[in-house]
């Protein structure tokens, strides 16, 4: 005889079901990010495991079924034990609908930075293949309701040498509505961590297209400079300044200059190497500015076509300005000459500098696969040309600066030898260059719990780490008697 039974709790769709090992419950999960179980007999005596951060996409169930597995949409894994309570949690990349703020290095602990969890930066380590943490940006708890216009976080750039961090909010209400914030953090030694110094409610009046710091800002004598530009038509200087008043000394961060180019919307933003041009996009024309006086120096209009992003060279090709049009042009224009020093005939989507070398990276897009090109602005053919990359568009790359140059016996890979080059595609898998293994590339685990190098030794660091080996034992045990059968785990590379 069969029992039918109508139960109630998920306010979406439910995403996945499992029956306990015994069949005494049923567990089910969805885009809540919570844990249901139903226990028969007593369908109204639920039990719940909440917050899991993100909606569950799988539940598995272990053979004995002491623990339970499930996996999220953004790229984690959690193990629970029978009594719902959280054993581990494997995590990689987080995975979200969009990554807005681009791929960024924090030069201080030289981690990738990207968008997180809903309204957090993900700060994690490419060399231990690691989830290192979170920074609550938006502070404002996400509520998962369809239609609801949420507060995102759309860009962030760091200063020269990371003690300054300057995020953009941006909320769209309606088309023609919305709302922008910016906040500048400070790098805060005892806490170690970012602390929030600036709050600047609409920077601009419309959506803001560029945000960079100036290069010598953390220098000595350099005082720390923002550059915004937005389609609202005009491209602000926000500078660190005394902010004390009667109650407490304080600096923060104000505008001191506003710059416009004919009413045309400012697109794209970028400093030169030592800090003395800024150069900002507006649609079709590129303008150079000198960053002492913020005076029009000049400005660049061949070929025609929407500037989709802009690059000062480096090093010894410092006086080359590149830009990408939207039309399918890449230029290069000599700053001594004021003139336009080579042309080339190809769809850039991506624009990139190598920090440590006059190398710059372009990846082209054109009908379904994407092309990597690497070149120095002084010289227009490439240096190295790697056709189809991956299927689809790469949305963004940057450069991590390798701890020792690496010995590359190609002379076509010469380029690697002090930066490595990573890309992320548009279903979110990261690439990257490499002679090596994924193997040999990765720090074991058993290193992994040692006390990393790039985080201070702190009394409280060494605690965590003792407490996590021994929860890694715990979950080693329990995984054990799971199975007889020893198993050997890797660490898989992002998949969408």
């Amino acid at each position: 005889t069969l029992f039918r039974s109508t139960m109630h709790w998920h306010a979406h769709r439910v995403m996945d079901l499992i029956f306990s090992t015994e069949g005494t419950s049923l567990f089910s999960g969805g885009i809540e990010s919570v844990l249901v179980q139903w226990r028969w007999g007593a369908e109204s005596k639920k039990e719940f495991l909440p917050r899991l951060g993100a909606a569950i996409e799988h539940i598995a169930a272990s053979p004995n079924g002491t623990i339970y597995c499930t996996s999220h949409s953004d790229n984690k894994i959690t193990l629970i034990h029978a009594s719902l309570k959280i054993s581990g949690v494997i995590q990689g990349l987080v995975k979200g609908v969009e990554v807005k703020t681009g791929l960024l290095v924090d030069p201080r602990t030289q981690a990738l930075v990207l968008n997180g969890k809903p309204g957090h930066l993900l700060f994690y380590s490419l060399q231990n293949d690691k989830h290192l943490y979170h920074l609550d940006i938006v502070q404002q708890e996400y509520i998962n309701q369809t239609g609801l216009k949420q507060v995102e976080l759309v860009k962030a750039a760091f200063s020269a040498r990371g003690n300054w961090l300057a995020t953009i909010e941006e909320r769209q209400e309606m088309e023609t509505e919305v709302e922008l914030q910016m906040k500048l953090w400070q790098f805060n030694e005892s806490k170690q961590s970012f602390v929030l110094n600036t709050r600047i409610n609409m920077p601009h009046e419309d959506h803001i297209t560029g945000l960079c710091f100036s290069n010598t800002d953390d220098s000595e004598t350099g005082v720390p400079t923002l550059i915004t530009t937005a389609n609202d038509g005009r491209f602000k200087v926000w500078v660190l300044g005394d902010d004390s008043d009667i109650y407490k000394q304080a600096i923060g961060w104000s505008c001191d200059f506003v710059g416009s180019y004919h009413n045309l919307k400012a697109t794209n933003c970028c400093f030169s190497e030592d800090g003395s041009l800024l150069g900002v996009s507006f649609e079709e024309v590129v303008t150079v500015w000198e960053s002492a006086t913020w005076e029009l120096k000049c400005t660049f209009c061949q070929p025609p076509g929407k500037i989709r992003s802009l690059s000062f060279g480096r090093l010894s090709c410092s006086k080359f300005l590149l830009g990408a049009t939207d039309n399918g042009f890449l230029c290069c224009w000599n700053l001594l000459s004021c003139e336009l020093q080579w042309c080339a005939q190809l769809n850039v989507i991506v624009l990139l500098p190598d920090p440590l070398s006059e190398n710059i990276v372009a990846v082209s897009w054109v009908s379904e696969y994407s092309d990597l090109f690497v070149f120095k602005p002084d010289e227009p053919r490439p240096l190295y040309v790697h056709k189809s990359i991956c299927r689809g568009k790469i949305q963004w790359a940057v450069f991590f600066r390798r701890d020792v140059p690496e010995s590359i016996g190609s002379e076509s890979h010469q380029w690697l030898n002090k930066s490595q080059l990573y890309l992320l595609t548009e279903t979110q898998d990261l690439m990257t260059f490499s002679n090596k293994s994924p193997e040999d590339r990765l720090t074991p685990l058993s290193k992994q719990l040692a006390v990393e190098e790039s985080l201070p030794v702190t009394p409280f660091h060494l605690l965590l780490s003792k407490k996590r080996q021994l929860e890694q034992e715990k979950i080693d045990a329990d995984l054990g008697r799971v199975s007889s059968q020893k198993t050997q785990g890797t660490v898989a590379d992002r998949k969408s």
